[in-house]
């Protein structure tokens, strides 16, 4: 399917959901290349994410609230809907895009392989928030948010610091981090990089695990040249999962299986411990001396 979007939507709980369906396809320039995937995690009596949508190109599935499990969980049964796209979109279920995203992503992705800055790229960062939406303008299109630091949680998981802002003057600036709430590639990538189905509960190492499956399977990752979406980062008084749901066992469980990734010196060793392990295009040690990590 040319130039054709997969969109993976995993949605607890969440009625921004609709609009940011109706939102996405709204500012696409070729709505009908667009597809989606949903897994919505829904609680009875709140809204649909289909609801008063009617459209041949979006696939869902429906579980209990009580039967989710976190965003990566989420995220498997999102990619099981995947059709062999040509490529793939991973967002959060509150976001907000700009006019034609669709062919900025394409462009992007196609002219980093054009000019031979990586023949396997990715597009992610922390996108823009949802209070710059409405005002947002076209001064600030390529001022793009840049994860620098990082820290250690209390679970010895690597988490990212929030982001700065950078210029990118149009052009395509490398990052070592991807991040959960965009991620835009080719849909290729699904068969080297399978989502995990053993990875139930996992919030804060979700990131940092990308960011290495990508890094030692050969990928490069790249903030976008220009703002493609916004994200609604506050989403105070909304339903969350560590609300409606006591897991606190289960997250210390697979918050140490993160931490013994982490402690690992070699890929070989990290594939011993995760069910869809990392590439061996790439060392994990270059990984984390490319971040200034001592494990």
């Amino acid at each position: 399917m040319s130039d054709s979007i997969f969109i993976s939507i995993a949605s607890y709980r969440d009625n921004s959901c609709n609009e940011t369906i109706k939102n996405l396809l709204k500012m696409a320039k070729f709505p009908d290349n667009i597809y989606i995937g949903i897994c919505q995690q829904n609680k009875e009596g709140d809204q649909d994410a289909l609801y008063d949508i009617n459209n041949p190109n979006i696939n869902i599935i429906r579980i209990s609230y009580k039967d989710a499990k976190g965003p990566v969980y989420a995220r498997y049964l999102c990619s099981k809907l995947y059709n062999n796209e040509k490529y793939f979109m991973q967002i959060d279920s509150h976001s907000k895009f700009i006019k034609h995203w669709d062919i900025k992503s394409i462009y992007a992705i196609k002219n980093i392989k054009k000019y031979n800055l990586s023949s396997k790229p990715v597009l992610s960062h922390y996108p823009r928030s949802m209070k710059d939406y409405d005002s947002f303008s076209d001064s600030k299109r390529n001022n793009i948010t840049y994860i620098k630091d990082f820290s250690i949680n209390n679970y010895n998981v690597i988490k990212f610091n929030g982001a700065r802002f950078i210029q990118t003057n149009n052009s395509f600036i490398k990052t070592p981090f991807v991040t959960g709430g965009f991620i835009f590639t080719e849909g290729s990538f699904l068969k080297d990089i399978p989502y995990d189905n053993e990875l139930e509960y996992l919030f804060t190492g979700e990131e940092i695990l990308n960011s290495i499956r990508f890094y030692t399977h050969g990928y490069d990752i790249f903030i976008p040249n220009e703002n493609i979406i916004f994200h609604n980062y506050i989403r105070k008084n909304e339903p969350k999962l560590w609300d409606d749901v006591y897991y606190i066992d289960k997250k210390i469980k697979i918050n140490k299986k993160i931490a013994d990734v982490l402690k690992c010196k070699n890929n070989y060793d990290i594939n011993k411990i995760i069910n869809k392990g990392v590439g061996y295009v790439r060392n994990v040690n270059d990984y984390y001396k490319l971040i200034n990590y001592i494990n």
